[in-house]
C-alpha cells in the first residue's frame, strides 16, 4: 500500500513539476511574442504613412498575439505533460524547440509584412518552389549570411527561452496561467471575441497576428480544396444594364456564349492604312495611385501623362489580379481564374481561344518580349500554347547587355530600357504580315533596383519638390519609398525612350499601341480594397482623330472583346461565332458608371473579391464605388446576398470549366493554330 502511494505522490509531484516548468517556458515565450508586436508596430509607422492610430493598431494587436499565444500554448501544454509523464527531458526539449521555431517564424513573417503590408498566407503554395527560391534570392535576402543568422538566431531564442527556469513559479500560479490560457481559447473559439470583420482590410492585416493568418489560411487551403459542382450552379445569371448582354449556349460550357460584341472604338479613329500593328506596353506595378489624372499619390509617369492627352484613356481601369500572375491570360484570352491563376494549370491547359491564337488565325506575327525568366508562373508554356512565333526572355539578350544589379548574385534577368532595345533590334521590320507584340516590363518590382541608381534618386528628389512641389511632410512620406517611385520614373523615361525609337518603324502609323500596369505596387499603402486593382489603360494611336478620357469602369478581360470587334468591323477576320470571353466590351461612357459583373483575384488562391455594377463584395463585406476608384461599405443584406449568390455561381463554374476542358468545345479548335 506504501508503495501505491508513492507512486501516486510521484505522479502528483511530476505533474505539479510539469506544469510549472512548461510555464517557464511559456511565459517568456508570450513575452517576446508581445515585444514582437511592439517592434512590428513600430516598424510599420516608421516605414509606412498609414492613417492610423498606432497606438489603437498597437492594443487591438497585442490582443490578437494574445489569443494566439493562448491558443499556441494551450496546445504545447497538453503535448508537454504527455510526454513529461514518461520522457520529461524529450518533452521538454520538443515544447522549447517549437516554441524557438515559432517565434523564428514570426519574426520572418513580421518581416515580410513590414516591406509589403500583406501577410503572407495561402497565395504561398501556389508558387512552384523554384518560382519563390527565384523571387527570396531576387529580394537579396537569400544569402550566406542570413542563414547563418538564421542558425544563430535560433540559438539565442533557444537560450533565451532558457532563462525561464530562474523564475519564482509555484504551482498555484502555474494553474492560474493555466486557467486563463484555456478561458481565452475557450473565448476565442466559441465567443463573439472576433470584431476584426468591422475592420477594413489594412486594418485588419495590422492587427493581426501574422502566424495565426498564416496557419488560418493554410488549413482553409488544405481542407476545402474540393467541392462538388451543381447544375444549378453552372446556369449562367442573367443580368440587366450590362455593356453586353451576352446569349449562353450550352450549361455544360458556362461560359459559352454568341460572339455578339459591339464596337465602340471605331468612333475615335480615322481609317488605317491597312489592317494595323498591335502592340502592348504591360507595365510592372503601374498603379493609377501614382499614374496619370487625379493621381492622389502624385503622378510619376510625365510621359505617360503626356501621352494620355492624345489617347483614348480609362482612369477607372482595373486589372484583374493583384498580381503579375493574371495579366497575360485576362488581358489576351479574358479567361477565367481557375484555382490558382489559368497558367497554373499549365502545360496541359484546358482549350482556350486568345486574341494570340485568334490573330495568328487571320495573318498577323506574334512577339513577346521580357527581360525576366519566361518560365517563371508558366508564362513560356501559355505563350507556346498559342504558338507566339518570337519569344524574347532573359535568355535572348545579346552580350553587350548587362543584367539588373543584383544584391545576391541572382537578378531577376534584365532591366526595362534593355528588354525595350533588344525587342526593337531583333522585331521584323519590313515583313508584310500585320504585328501583335507585347513587351512586359519587370524592373519595378521588389528590389527595385535600377541601372544608374543614384540619376534616378537624384530625378526623384529633383521631381518631388519641382514637379510635385510638395510639402515637407509629403516630402518625408514619397522618401520612404523612393527606391518604389524612382522606378517609376525609370520605367516611364524607359518607355519614352521606346516610343522614340519606335516611330522609326515603317508601320509605326499604322500601330495601335495599348498600355496598361499589371497591378499597383503593393510595397506602397494601399488606401481601399480596390486600389491593389486600380490601374489606366490607355489607347494610343496616330490615328485616333478623338482623344478622349473614359470614366467607366473597364477590366483587362474587356480589352481583347473590344478589339476584335473593332478589327471585325473593318476587315475580313475570320472568327468564331461562339466565344467565351469572361469580360464585356471597354467602356466609353464620358461619366461614372459600372456596366459589368466581374471577379478579381487577390493573389493566387485568393479569389475573394466580385464586382457587379458599381457595387464590389470584398471579404464578404460589400462597397459601393464611386468615380476613381474610391469606396465605401455598405448595408444591404439582399444586396450582399444577391452578389454572394452571383459569386458563388461563378466560382462553381470557374473550377467546373477549367477542370473539365469546358471553356470551349472541340468545335472550336479549329481556330487554334497549328498545334
Amino acid at each position: 500500500m506504501s508503495t501505491q502511494a508513492q507512486i501516486s505522490s510521484d505522479l502528483i509531484s511530476n505533474l505539479k513539476a510539469s506544469f510549472i516548468n512548461f510555464w517557464k517556458i511559456g511565459i517568456p515565450f508570450m513575452v517576446i511574442f508581445l515585444l514582437f508586436r511592439i517592434v512590428e508596430t513600430k516598424a510599420v509607422f516608421v516605414i509606412h504613412n498609414l492613417p492610423f492610430k498606432k497606438n489603437t493598431i498597437l492594443t487591438s494587436g497585442l490582443v490578437s498575439d494574445l489569443l494566439w499565444v493562448f491558443y499556441v500554448l494551450g496546445f504545447l501544454l497538453i503535448l508537454h505533460i504527455l510526454l513529461g509523464l514518461a520522457f520529461p527531458k524529450f518533452g521538454k526539449i520538443l515544447v522549447k524547440s517549437s516554441a524557438t521555431l515559432l517565434i523564428l517564424f514570426q519574426a520572418g513573417l513580421i518581416f515580410y509584412f513590414t516591406k509589403m503590408l500583406l501577410p503572407l498566407g495561402e497565395d504561398l503554395y501556389a508558387y512552384t518552389p523554384s518560382d519563390v527560391i527565384a523571387t527570396v534570392k531576387a529580394s537579396g535576402e537569400f544569402n550566406l549570411l542570413n542563414l547563418v543568422a538564421a542558425v544563430l538566431a535560433f540559438g539565442l531564442v533557444y537560450i533565451i527561452l532558457s532563462i525561464g527556469k530562474w523564475l519564482p513559479l509555484n504551482f498555484n500560479t502555474a494553474i492560474t496561467f493555466t486557467i486563463i490560457c484555456y478561458a481565452f481559447i475557450i473565448g476565442l473559439n466559441f465567443l463573439p471575441l472576433d470584431k476584426q470583420q468591422n475592420l477594413g482590410e489594412i486594418e485588419r492585416n495590422l492587427t493581426v497576428n501574422k502566424t495565426q493568418y498564416f496557419y488560418n489560411q493554410s488549413y482553409n487551403y488544405f481542407t476545402n480544396r474540393d467541392y462538388l459542382f451543381f447544375d444549378f450552379y453552372l446556369s449562367p445569371p442573367t443580368r440587366a444594364n450590362l455593356l453586353v448582354e451576352k446569349e449562353f449556349i450550352e450549361p455544360n460550357y458556362p461560359f459559352l456564349h454568341k460572339n455578339n460584341y459591339p464596337d465602340v472604338l471605331s468612333p475615335y479613329f480615322v481609317e488605317f492604312d491597312t489592317i494595323p500593328d498591335l502592340v502592348f506596353i504591360i507595365v510592372e506595378g503601374l498603379g493609377k495611385a501614382y499614374s496619370g489624372e487625379a493621381a492622389y499619390l502624385g503622378s510619376f509617369t510625365p510621359f505617360l501623362d503626356s501621352l494620355s492627352n492624345h489617347s483614348l484613356y480609362w482612369k477607372n481601369g482595373l486589372s484583374t489580379t493583384g498580381r503579375t500572375f493574371g495579366v497575360l491570360t485576362s488581358i489576351f484570352g479574358s479567361l477565367p481564374f481557375a484555382q490558382k491563376g489559368f497558367m497554373e494549370q499549365a502545360p496541359e491547359f484546358p482549350l482556350h481561344l486568345s486574341l494570340f491564337s485568334l490573330l495568328k488565325q487571320n495573318g498577323y506575327f506574334t512577339n513577346y518580349h521580357i527581360g525576366a525568366d519566361r518560365n517563371f508562373d508558366n508564362v513560356g508554356p501559355f505563350l507556346e500554347y498559342q504558338k507566339v512565333d518570337r519569344i524574347l526572355d532573359m535568355s535572348s539578350f545579346d552580350a553587350d547587355f548587362e543584367e539588373t544589379p543584383s544584391k545576391s548574385g541572382f537578378s531577376w534577368g534584365y532591366p526595362d530600357k534593355a528588354m525595350f532595345e533588344n525587342g526593337m533590334r531583333k522585331i521584323p521590320r519590313e515583313i508584310s504580315q500585320p504585328q501583335l507584340s507585347v513587351f512586359q516590363t519587370q524592373t519595378s518590382h521588389d528590389p527595385f533596383l535600377i541601372p544608374d541608381e543614384q540619376k534616378y534618386f537624384d530625378l526623384f528628389e529633383t521631381y518631388i519638390t519641382k514637379t510635385l512641389r510638395s510639402n515637407p511632410t509629403q516630402i518625408t512620406d514619397y522618401r520612404n519609398y523612393k527606391s518604389m517611385y524612382a522606378s517609376i520614373l525609370y520605367v516611364d523615361e524607359a518607355i519614352r525612350e521606346f516610343f522614340e525609337e519606335y516611330k522609326n518603324m515603317p508601320k509605326y502609323e499604322n500601330t495601335i499601341f495599348i498600355i496598361t500596369g499589371d497591378h499597383r505596387l503593393p510595397e506602397i499603402p494601399l488606401a481601399t480594397t480596390m486600389d491593389r486593382f486600380h490601374v489606366p489603360i490607355m489607347i494610343f494611336s496616330e490615328k485616333i482623330q478623338r482623344p478622349k478620357r473614359m470614366h467607366g469602369i473597364t477590366t483587362h478581360f474587356e480589352i481583347t472583346p473590344t478589339l476584335l470587334a473593332f478589327l471585325k468591323t473593318h476587315y475580313e477576320l475570320n472568327l468564331p461565332s461562339l466565344t467565351a470571353w469572361k469580360g464585356y466590351v471597354m467602356d466609353t461612357s464620358a461619366v461614372f458608371q459600372a456596366n459589368i459583373t466581374n471577379p478579381l483575384m487577390r493573389n493566387k488562391n485568393q479569389l475573394i473579391d466580385y464586382i457587379s455594377n458599381d457595387h464590389v463584395l470584398s471579404d464578404n463585406q460589400l462597397y459601393r464605388l464611386y468615380d476613381n476608384m474610391d469606396m465605401e461599405p455598405v448595408t444591404d443584406i439582399r444586396l450582399k446576398e444577391k452578389l454572394a449568390r452571383e459569386f458563388e455561381s461563378y466560382r462553381n463554374s470557374n473550377r467546373y470549366a477549367t477542370e473539365n476542358n469546358r471553356i470551349i468545345p472541340d468545335s472550336l479548335r479549329i481556330y487554334l493554330p497549328v498545334r
